[in-house]
């Protein structure tokens, strides 16, 4: 009688190493993303210390052993802009917003990496994208206002002046571009608005508008624009800054003055900075 072997199961043997190999891959991502967290904390107290340099380290290891954590790039960008090296700067933003394609914050990211960088035209189409992605968010359209001023501002210090006149006069355009989006609202739409304010031009626009139009040499409507500004305190000392331009620019010496002491009550780097914006040279209307 022939005796029948029983048959092996042939793969098994495969399954094993599969199962093996994944619950090497789960070990290593939980190992790697341990890692990355452990050096993420050593960043935050380096930073909060004042120590840049192994606040840079850390946050750098953590960022290689999680290089698809879009925050970590984010925070590098930060530090680099900090020690002012806006190259890597804005290499890191790219790398964050590459992770984050549809994040109006990340775009807001390269706007200011790309300004540090002195790429003014990148900068503002970067903004154009934040308000683009997040049409109904009106930091963005501030952001946009903001990048627009800067880059103006960028330009005006290259000579470059028909490129910064391009960019003052968009920032005027931001509230067109807000009334145009609530006029594009339907009324349902405009009752079910209950998150947020409506959208409205609001100090963070007006501070950027008065900072374009001072540049534009239209002194009356910086003016106008600024102490809309100076209504948000959070922005009272940016705007007294750039009013007092405004004043040392009409010949009212004093009230400048005045108004400088008060920025730098609020932001002692405000003073300095009145020195090195009077020194811009500005457009006349």
């Amino acid at each position: 009688m022939t005796k029948t072997r029983p048959v092996r199961n042939q793969s098994r043997p495969a399954i094993l190493v599969t199962a093996s190999i994944t619950a090497a891959m789960v070990f290593l991502f939980a190992f790697f993303l341990a890692s990355a967290n452990s050096y993420a904390r050593q960043a935050t107290e380096y930073l909060q210390q004042g120590n840049v340099q192994q606040g840079l380290a850390a946050m750098q290891k953590a960022a290689a052993y999680s290089p698809l954590n879009a925050d970590y790039h984010t925070v590098l960008m930060r530090i680099y802009l900090s020690m002012g090296r806006p190259r890597q700067a804005l290499e890191e933003a790219r790398r964050a917003a590459a992770l984050s394609r549809y994040s109006a914050g990340r775009q807001a990211d390269l706007a200011r990496a790309s300004l540090a960088a002195g790429r003014y035209t990148d900068a503002v189409a970067y903004a154009r994208r934040a308000v683009e992605l997040a049409p109904y968010q009106i930091a963005w359209y501030e952001t946009l206002a903001a990048t627009c001023a800067a880059a103006g501002r960028g330009e005006l210090q290259a000579s470059n002046r028909d490129a910064a006149r391009r960019h003052l006069e968009e920032a005027l355009k931001v509230p067109e571009m807000i009334q145009a989006r609530v006029a594009g609202l339907g009324e349902e739409e405009k009752k079910l608005w209950v998150d947020a304010p409506m959208l409205s031009v609001t100090p963070g626009v007006h501070l950027g508008m008065g900072q374009a139009r001072y540049l534009l040499g239209d002194l009356p409507g910086a003016e106008k624009s600024l102490q809309a500004a100076m209504q948000d305190n959070q922005l009272k000392g940016e705007a007294s800054l750039w009013l007092a331009l405004v004043r040392e620019k009409q010949g009212k010496t004093e009230e400048a003055k005045k108004l400088v002491k008060e920025a730098g009550q609020i932001n002692k780097s405000l003073e300095a900075i009145f020195q090195q914006l009077k020194a811009v040279p500005a457009l006349q209307g």
